[in-house]
């Protein structure tokens, strides 16, 4: 039976370099040590991520405190099997998914579990903030929101309801009801969800998948503005080759989803409407040139309409 309070799950692959400062970040919470503990999933690193962690100054400090950090190891490789591991492995009513390279505001434990005592609310979604290590280029920086960034989503509260709905439950940040997740998602059976992030495949989706699973079981899902994150976002994260990647796999990855669970057809006309805005966007090449950034801006809007015309990934179409 779980606790009161918040199990913050934090899932890592070779995460060594990174995952002391969201360590920090929940060391100096100003909710009570008692509300919440610290479970880091090391998802088969290499780098001694595990040992990095136990020898963390932040982690002695917790533990000082009386918080409980655990470190477990998920040797299935992926997000999906990392955060199902730190969902089986709460011992907390509500479970928070934190990025290694994600760190909360000093109010964010305590302001976040303020939403879970009322028992309709089932999902909450924080206000993710860049910082990058140097500034994006233009034709990234009007597509920040893939890069899990979503604090353009405005200062007031969002009541998604509950319901059947696709709604921008990103990962970073994520705040669930252990109960909730543990009745509406399959856990015991992953092959049935999207997989996420594996290895060098740029999946997503996860997320949003499980923000839909529990509101179609009945829970409310909540944008709380109060709740803020930073996401530290290398350099590398602009390089033209990787974020051409991450826009086909977003944009399939959204189509998927679309026709999983709301039954969004690919085939016959969709596909050739897909094929005539690739075709347009070709076309309007020399128009998108006078945007800033403009070579890897023609690439992205090619990116984008390109991974449209591929349609959702097939292995992945429906729901099992």
């Amino acid at each position: 039976m779980s606790s009161a309070g918040v199990t913050v799950v934090i899932p890592t692959y070779n995460g060594a370099r990174r995952v002391e400062a969201p360590l920090q970040a929940l060391l100096a919470q100003q909710a009570p040590s008692a509300c919440f503990e610290v479970v880091v999933v090391d998802n088969n690193s290499a780098d001694g991520t595990a040992r990095v962690v136990e020898d963390s100054p932040a982690v002695a400090g917790l533990r000082r405190r009386g918080v409980d950090v655990r470190v477990v190891h998920e040797a299935r490789q992926g997000l999906l099997f990392a955060r199902l591991c730190g969902i089986q492995r709460a011992r907390r009513e509500v479970i928070c998914f934190l990025d290694d390279d994600n760190i909360p505001e000093p109010n964010f434990l305590a302001d976040g579990l303020a939403h879970f005592e009322d028992a309709a609310v089932g999902v909450v979604v924080s206000r993710i903030y860049p910082r990058y290590e140097t500034p994006p280029p233009p034709s990234i920086s009007r597509r920040e929101h893939l890069l899990a960034i979503n604090h353009r989503m405005g200062d007031d509260l969002v009541d998604f309801g509950a319901g059947a709905t696709l709604a921008p439950t990103i990962g970073a940040g994520l705040w669930l009801r252990r109960a909730a997740v543990l009745e509406a998602v399959p856990w015991r059976t992953p092959e049935q969800l999207m997989p996420d992030r594996l290895g060098n495949q740029l999946l997503s989706g996860g997320d949003i998948e499980l923000g839909f699973l529990l509101g179609k079981a009945g829970h409310r899902r909540l944008y709380a503005p109060a709740l803020k994150v930073w996401h530290v976002i290398p350099r590398s994260r602009f390089e033209t080759r990787y974020f051409f990647r991450l826009i086909v796999g977003v944009v399939r990855s959204e189509q998927t989803l679309q026709a999983r669970y709301l039954g969004r057809r690919s085939g016959g006309m969709a596909r050739w409407k897909a094929f005539a805005r690739l075709l347009g966007a070709g076309l309007a090449s020399p128009v998108l040139a006078f945007r800033g950034d403009s070579v890897r801006e023609i690439l992205f809007v090619l990116a984008s309409r390109w991974a449209q015309v591929q349609g959702p990934y097939p292995q992945l179409h429906e729901t099992r």
